[in-house]
């Protein structure tokens, strides 16, 4: 049974610093915003290795008016009126019992102009569609990776997978009047073939933002030999020529951005004597808060309360990792 670790605001754990949970600033207009992590699927490629089948230790979810508190600030300290705000998250936001809620309160700060979603679905019911709907969520990236039934369910890792619900699903998602981009990860072996996944797209007037599958430390890894850029790009461009659709997405085509970041608070080498707070995904993980950044690090296996000290070895994006001195 993995630990499951509620963040509350009165408990002083920074929203910023973790890929997990929080915000995560990338320098441009789009917002990362991270409520829960875990998921009810168990697709054989998962990136972060979530769902059934996880080695990971831990599961995380962040109390509503914190979350939103907190990324009124992060939109304040950017200073810009046209930011994207994306509910996404190391498995399915739609875990999230407090989503709609979540919705609300992004709609209420007048500089986001755009919130957008990444789900599967398995979750979104027709109730739940029309509350998010009238919440005021514009887009949903739906994760769809093939219409054929059978490795539907493969790839999903989960034999209850049906993709006919999700085919109906999308037709109500584009009805509702909520922007729908269908986001299927080319697995090769397994979908490299996704004609018909296009045709549908077209037919329901979703836009298409296909993935290249690529395997990650932490994530699961298939024994499949993984696509190079060169020939995934031009994969997407003779199935542009084929059907007449734009495939090849850039930022510009979401209207992204660079813009003013959060501060990087740490340099890489510096050395941080911090308590820890919480403990992290894996086993050898804890995380630490220091300077309102939260710091992951690697190597110890002491307690939260316990004192330690750390080297900082990564800071990209304010997502901070250390190595336990």
């Amino acid at each position: 049974m993995r630990a499951h670790h509620l963040i509350r605001e009165k408990d002083n754990i920074p929203l910023i610093g973790t890929h997990l949970f929080g915000i995560i600033d990338r320098g441009t207009n789009v917002l990362q915003i991270r409520s829960i992590s875990g998921c009810p699927l168990n697709c054989i490629y998962c990136s972060v290795d979530e769902g059934q089948s996880s080695r990971k230790e831990s599961t995380f979810e962040v109390q509503v008016d914190y979350l939103l508190k907190e990324v009124n600030k992060v939109i304040e300290y950017k200073e810009v009126n046209d930011i994207e705000a994306h509910i996404d998250g190391v498995g399915e936001p739609l875990l999230y019992k407090e989503v709609v809620n979540l919705v609300k309160g992004l709609r209420n700060n007048p500089s986001i102009k755009i919130i957008s979603m990444q789900t599967n679905g398995v979750l979104l019911t027709d109730e739940l569609l029309a509350e998010l709907k009238n919440a005021g969520l514009d887009r949903i990236n739906l994760s769809i990776n093939t219409l054929n039934f059978d490795t539907a369910k493969i790839l999903s890792g989960n034999t209850d997978y049906d993709v006919y619900k999700m085919k109906l699903l999308a037709e109500k998602i584009s009805k509702s009047g909520i922007k729908l981009l269908l986001a299927p990860v080319i697995v090769p072996g397994f979908n490299e073939d996704i004609d018909d996944l296009i045709v549908f797209a077209k037919s329901v007037n979703a836009m298409l933002g296909i993935q290249k599958y690529d395997s990650y430390k932490h994530g699961r890894r298939l024994k499949v030999k993984e696509w190079t850029w060169f020939k995934f790009n031009n994969y997407l461009k003779e199935l542009e020529k084929k059907h007449g659709m734009k495939l090849v997405l850039k930022k510009e085509d979401f209207n992204i951005r660079k813009v003013k970041s959060m501060p990087i608070i740490y340099k890489v080498g510096e050395v941080v004597s911090a308590k820890i707070v919480l403990p992290g995904w894996l086993s050898n993980e804890v995380m630490i808060s220091a300077k309102n950044r939260l710091i992951t690090v690697f190597g110890s296996k002491k307690r939260i309360g316990d004192s330690i000290k750390a080297k900082i070895v990564k800071t990209k994006h304010n997502l901070y990792l250390a190595s336990l001195i």
